[in-house]
């Protein structure tokens, strides 16, 4: 039995391999990581016993010249190029390949069959492709196909990637080629110990890594519980990597990882290796709902679709993204509102300037935190979830926050309804208003814009073929009209949900009318009234759910919306009367 682990790059990848029949001469693992951390992973595979190490790309290249273990590589297959030209098949745009030979001289030939204009860059090492994406910007390209290097570095850019998948072929000659070289190699895997056994010993959990977050050593505490190890793959820690290894002072943080909050303290162990322990002094649940977070490394969007209103976004955007006064952005739920607002932040700021999001109602420590964070960055975009639902005292604090924030603090304001309204009413201060609303931007809802619902479907199939292997790669026309009809009451959020419902639905490559007429049959799309059948307890359920999920599962926002206390709103949710 050959012990072997698949290090997928993209997520997708691993939905193809859990589908597949695994031979049973192995027993597969599979974990998600690309380039250096899928280099970590495999470090730490050779400590587990693996005898074998399955990856794709620059990922595979990269862990042969780390590690000891055989790598397979995953070839991409003409099947796998046939299916990404599929999916970009009826788009309006300027496309482009950037890759190695091995994937443009096949996709050349693949162009030349299906009469497809496609350009085709050959690269030699990974260094260039940032450098030829920025050329082909300035040419007027906005789509890029090509690997995961080249995807990243292509939405860094604020171009659209779209990512060379391998299929279910791919892999499956991968297996064949893992048992070959099982049979050829069986190398000498070793472990280094640079710690002692008091370290090992230690009763709190740390870890010893180097300036690229790789790992050195750990103690056992650290080895027991896999939660420890979220710290090592967030953003946050290659800041304080930085700082540890510049200043040589210790540096405590808190460090979010997916459920928990860990108190760290992180210092130098030497000059030599620039090598950094990170402790774990302590560590909390998260709270249930963040009112305030700050996004570090926020990721590029494109602007979707073919509407008057989506082309006016685009041509306006130069003038959003230079203005040094407030935007303000209002429409329904699911128009895309904070989307917009990213967008705007992407290409004022880029990805190295944070973003700094405040949701509804503050209480008085995170509005004292919001003030130390807006004096403190230099640049950021202040975006303001749902002004309207903070109480005057709160709109009082906000106030004097954007007025004395920095020039380069961009402040974009977003709301489900005009607050030019609340302010008639005398329920929102008429001064934070004007500071609010210099430029302000209706969101159409989608029912006044579908002409962009074919290209936002095109843009979902694409997202859920990349990120979660889904068959599905296309629509039939029929199917698409039918679409068109709806109304979609809760606008682009929906058409996303029903699209994926809509994937999963079918078993072919592409979504036919039968798919959406059941949907529509089943599940009643565009219709989203209460009914009125059942207990009250039953109805009262309903609207309780219904009022959450409009207000993204806010439980202090929900509660004010229905008129009751937070400590009701959960007994209700639990059936405690």
């Amino acid at each position: 039995m050959i012990k072997a682990l698949l290090i997928a790059p993209y997520p997708g990848l691993v939905e193809i391999a859990k589908n597949l029949q695994i031979p049973n001469y192995m027993q597969l693992d599979i974990q998600t990581a690309n380039l250096e951390q899928g280099v970590e992973i495999a470090r730490n595979a050779e400590r587990q016993g693996y005898e074998i190490i399955i990856s794709r790309g620059g990922t595979a290249t990269m862990i042969q010249d780390e590690v000891s273990l055989p790598v397979v590589h995953i070839d991409i297959t003409g099947y796998d190029m046939l299916r990404v030209f599929t999916l970009i098949s009826g788009l309006q745009k300027k496309v482009a390949l950037v890759g190695f030979a091995n994937i443009s001289r096949g996709a050349a030939t693949l162009c030349n069959i299906l009469e497809l204009n496609v350009k085709m860059i050959t690269i030699q090492s990974r260094s260039e492709v940032k450098h030829h994406l920025q050329e082909l910007k300035q040419e007027g390209y906005s789509v890029i196909i090509g690997d995961v290097v080249t995807v990243q570095e292509a939405k860094q850019l604020g171009l659209r990637g779209v990512l060379i998948t391998s299929g279910k072929e791919a892999l499956m000659d991968a297996f064949e080629e893992t048992k070959r070289l099982h049979h050829l190699a069986n190398k000498i895997r070793y472990q280094t110990k640079y710690l002692s056994d008091m370290f090992a010993a230690l009763p709190i959990p740390a870890v010893i890594i180097d300036e690229s977050k790789q790992i050195v050593d750990y103690n056992n505490v650290f080895q027991v519980h896999p939660r420890y190890k979220e710290i090592l793959h967030t953003k946050q820690l290659n800041n304080i990597i930085r700082k540890v290894l510049s200043s040589g002072a210790d540096c405590w943080s808190e460090i979010k990882g997916e459920n928990q909050v860990f108190m760290t303290q992180a210092y130098k162990v030497n000059e030599e290796d620039s090598l950094v322990g990170i402790l774990v002094h302590a560590e909390v649940e998260k709270p249930e709902y963040v009112h305030l977070k700050v996004t570090s490394h926020p990721s590029p969007l494109p602007i979707i679709g073919d509407s008057e209103q989506s082309k006016s976004l685009t041509n306006n955007m130069p003038t959003y993204a230079s203005t040094n006064h407030s935007i303000y952005i209002y429409g329904e739920i699911g128009t895309g509102k904070k989307t917009l607002a990213k967008i705007i932040h992407f290409e004022r700021f880029g990805s190295h300037v944070p973003i700094i999001e405040v949701a509804g109602s503050l209480n008085h420590a995170e509005l004292n935190s919001l003030k130390k964070l807006v004096r403190t960055i230099k640049q950021a975009t202040l975006l303001l979830r749902d002004a309207d639902k903070m109480s005057k005292s709160e709109q009082s604090s906000l106030l004097k926050i954007v007025s004395n924030k920095s020039i380069d603090v961009q402040v974009i304001s977003v709301s489900n309804a005009s607050i030019e309204k609340l302010v008639k009413k005398g329920a929102f201060s008429q001064k934070l208003y004007d500071q609010l609303t210099d430029h302000t931007i209706h969101m159409i809802p989608l029912r006044e814009r579908k002409r962009d619902i074919p290209a936002f479907i095109n843009y979902f199939l694409a997202e859920f073929h990349t990120d979660s292997g889904y068959e599905a790669i296309g629509m039939k026309e029929d199917a698409m009209e039918l679409l068109m009809q709806l109304e979609w009451e809760l606008n682009v959020a929906q058409l996303k949900k029903v699209c994926r419902e809509l994937s999963l639905m079918t078993t072919g490559y592409y979504i036919e009318a039968k798919h959406v007429e059941k949907l529509i049959q089943n599940k009643g799309i565009g219709d989203f009234s209460i009914p009125i059948e059942g207990t009250l307890m039953e109805m009262e359920q309903r609207v309780i759910k219904r009022v959450l999920e409009e207000e993204n599962n806010n439980q202090s926002n929900a509660a004010k919306r229905l008129g009751i206390s937070r400590t009701t709103l959960w007994r209700k949710l639990h059936n405690e009367g």
